[in-house]
C-alpha cells in the first residue's frame, strides 16, 4: 500500500519554537524552515507527514495555538 505524504506550512511563534522542535525531533518529522517574519516574531515551517502522523501534527498545532493565546494575553496587558 502506498503511503501518502502531506505537507503543511505552519507559522510558529518564537515562544513556541523549543516545544515544537522537541515534538518534531522526538517523532522524526521531516521539516524545513521556509522563512522568518521578524515583525510577527514567527518562523515559517513546512512539515511533511503521513496519515499515521496526523496526531503529532495536531499536537504541534495545539502548542502553537497555546502560545498564540499567551502572546495575545501578554499584548493585552501592555
Amino acid at each position: 500500500m502506498k503511503t501518502t505524504v502531506k505537507k503543511k506550512e505552519l507559522q510558529v511563534p518564537s515562544s513556541a519554537m523549543f516545544a515544537v522542535a522537541e515534538i518534531i525531533s522526538d517523532n522524526e518529522i521531516t521539516h524545513t524552515i521556509t522563512g522568518v517574519d521578524e515583525d510577527e516574531d514567527t518562523i515559517a515551517l513546512e512539515v511533511e507527514y503521513s496519515k499515521k502522523e496526523r496526531d503529532i501534527i495536531r499536537d504541534i498545532e495545539n502548542v502553537i495555538e497555546d502560545h498564540e493565546e499567551e502572546d495575545d494575553d501578554d499584548a493585552d496587558e501592555e
